[in-house]
């Protein structure tokens, strides 16, 4: 399949939602944020460390502190509790089968049979990568508008992680 990378136009409007969107991203922000910090905090607590190699990966791919990420192995990944934003997430792709790997801040999720991918792995920590370069809130508020104005696979931070994710 090939994907026709967003416009110039397209980019910039990405800085300036259209109102509809920009009205959908502040009534769910809050409940977002709230979520994925509350799932990063229980994830932390549980997941492996980097392996050296994968440390250095992740130093290569600009994650700040390498030494903090966690990668948890799950058969099911975690969906918004309140049933509205819940909704919101699996129209925008959480939740789908085909989901193989999810960052949430310095917490990875990997499928099992995904959980020694180098490929996968590398295409998450890009995600750490990204929101250590915007911080959080940035991060987060980009990403969501992304997925709402230009769909999963043409957002630009996953057209990022994408093309950098075999820089091994």
């Amino acid at each position: 399949m090939v994907v026709r990378k967003p416009s110039e136009t397209e980019l910039r409007a990405l800085d300036h939602p259209p109102s509809a969107v920009q009205a959908k991203l502040d009534r769910f922000y809050p409940l977002t944020l709230a979520w994925y910090e509350e799932v990063e905090r229980q994830l932390l607590a549980q997941g492996r460390m980097l392996s050296n190699q994968e440390k250095a990966l992740a130093q290569r791919l600009g994650v700040k502190f390498p030494e903090n990420v966690r990668i948890v192995v799950l058969e099911k990944f975690p969906m918004p509790s309140n049933h509205e934003l819940a909704t919101e997430a699996e129209k925008l792709g959480l939740g789908w089968a085909l989901e193989g790997g999810r960052a949430m801040g310095y917490a990875i999720m990997l499928k099992p049979k995904l959980a020694d991918n180098p490929t996968v792995i590398a295409h998450e920590l890009v995600h750490v990568a990204q929101h250590d370069r915007l911080g959080r809130e940035a991060f987060l508020r980009r990403y969501l508008a992304e997925l709402e104005m230009m769909g999963y696979a043409r957002s630009p931070l996953e057209l990022e992680a994408y093309a950098r994710q075999s820089a091994r």
